[in-house]
């Protein structure tokens, strides 16, 4: 069974508690056990800063440290055993098995002289780890070997340091008291380690599916979507990285409803396009079955028109699947926009004449090169010569304008009224999109014009957008980069 992301949040976040944890206590231990050797070593220090001053007081009567070798001066020994005798046990000793003392069987006997005279004969050995070193830091008593571990206590005169006294520090916690002391200190640390564990374990249940709760929200939302519920309600979430995943996912979904829109009302508007030449046909040529209309050039005349209009809608159709799909073929050579934009208004100056539209070319240089595809940059301009006739009125006027504006040309297609509104304006680009909400086919071409348009110029990389004109009606200003020399 796979673990879930709740689970694997919870063995993380334990895990490194865990980690936490045993790195405290580690660390713990290992700065309690050097803590307290410090300890002990300033309180041996602290024990011997009586048997400091007697040497500071001798030194100060013999003025050097000679009198410490000399065999035949008792001070040195004297001083020892006295410092042995008030130096505490260094181990608790076990009592022998009935031998403990609990009020009714009698106190042992205190020791004999016999006993006292071997214990302070032990005294000078007890002690072998004190080491004596002079001002000059030479070692006057004591094992050479030993002083790399020992603790030096000053011996100061006046405050002027004559010598050092030094003991072998303790590697190891020795005394019985110490020992128990430091082994309740672990258990304190190893209880407080485990309290941690515990209490991150009970924290971490309700953490891990708090955390994962907005992720579950997120898979059952994707699972609506998927299912083809596009209507799922909006996530909202803190302002973190889930938050920030919501607010894409909200994206998505919303770009989901707005594509599954458009897709309807794109089928809606190409199968209304079809249907519509499709009826004038099929009307036409069953009333000339009927008998009701002659056959005759007339006839095929009309036949023929609401073909070559169902041809146009279909081969727009094309051309915009093509550009859809990236396969908008382009065969990019240098060519003059000027003399191109020149032969398509002279194509055209005849059926704009017919409608009483005058066009004019306005252009700063009579050679300005870019490197395009000849018939697609036709197309271009050809498309908004049928769109200014269908959408002019009668009459009319149309100027178009040819400038070089840093690396680029820029052609601005104007035309008189009628203007469109702002929301309008914003839309012309749309595919099967008019002005008019009538959808007479003799006001206006198949709506997909502008659109192919934009593809056109798009796969040239230029831009293209509409603006007020200043003759009534609408401004087409096209970018497109001017050809490298």
């Amino acid at each position: 069974m796979p673990l879930k992301i709740r689970h694997k949040l919870f063995f993380a976040i334990l895990l490194a508690n865990v980690l936490l944890a045993t790195s405290i206590y580690l660390l713990g231990n290992w700065a309690f056990s050097s803590s307290f050797r410090d300890y002990l070593d300033q309180a041996e220090a602290n024990r011997l800063a009586p048997l400091v001053q007697e040497l500071a007081k001798i030194y100060s009567s013999q003025g050097n440290w000679r009198w410490v070798k000399n065999r035949a001066d008792p001070r040195w020994s004297s001083l020892m055993r006295e410092y042995d005798f008030k130096r505490p046990p260094q181990r608790l000793r076990p009592e022998p098995p009935g031998s403990s003392f609990d009020g009714h069987s009698p106190p042992p006997p205190p020791p004999d002289s016999t006993e006292r005279s071997h214990q302070n004969n032990r005294a000078l050995s007890l002690r072998p780890g004190l080491l004596l070193q002079n001002a000059n830091r030479k070692l006057v008593i004591g094992r050479p070997r030993d002083q790399a571990q020992t603790y030096w206590v000053p011996i100061e005169l006046d405050q002027t340091i004559v010598g050092y006294l030094g003991f072998v520090r303790r590697i190891n916690i020795s005394s019985d008291l110490d020992l128990l002391f430091a082994a309740r200190i672990k258990n304190q640390f190893a209880l407080m380690v485990v309290g941690i564990l515990l209490i991150s374990a009970i924290i971490s249940i309700p953490l891990a599916r708090f955390m994962v709760r907005p992720i579950e929200k997120l898979r059952q939302s994707a699972h609506q979507l998927a299912s083809g519920n596009y209507q799922a309600s909006e996530l909202s979430f803190s302002n973190d990285e889930i938050g920030e995943l919501a607010e894409d996912f909200n994206l998505l979904a919303g770009t989901l409803r707005k594509n599954l829109s458009a897709r309807q009302q794109w089928i809606a508007d190409i199968s209304h396009e079809l249907r519509t030449p499709v009826a004038v046909l099929q009307g036409e040529i069953e009333a000339i079955q009927d008998g009701v209309r002659e056959l005759n050039k007339d006839s095929i005349n009309s036949l023929h028109q609401e073909v070559i209009r169902l041809s146009n809608l279909v081969n727009d159709l094309h051309e915009l699947s093509l550009s859809d799909v990236g396969a908008l073929s382009t065969r990019k050579q240098k060519l003059n926009i000027v003399d191109l934009i020149e032969a398509v208004i002279e194509q055209n100056r005849g059926s704009l004449q017919d409608k009483s539209i005058i066009i004019k070319l306005n252009a700063s240089s009579d050679i300005i090169m870019v490197n395009a595809d000849y018939q697609r940059m036709e197309q271009l301009f050809v498309n908004l010569v049928i769109n200014s006739r269908h959408y002019t009125q009668s009459p009319g006027t149309i100027t178009v304008t040819v400038s070089k504006q840093n690396q680029k040309v820029m052609v601005t297609w104007s035309d008189s009224a009628p203007g469109v509104s702002d929301t309008d304006l914003g839309r012309l680009f749309e595919r099967l999109y008019r002005v008019e909400t009538s959808r007479n086919r003799n006001a206006g071409g198949s709506g997909l014009g502008l659109a192919i348009c934009q593809n056109i110029v798009e796969a040239h990389q230029g831009s293209i957008k509409a603006e007020h004109s200043r003759l009534g009606g609408v401004s087409m200003v096209i970018t497109l980069p001017l050809a490298q020399s």
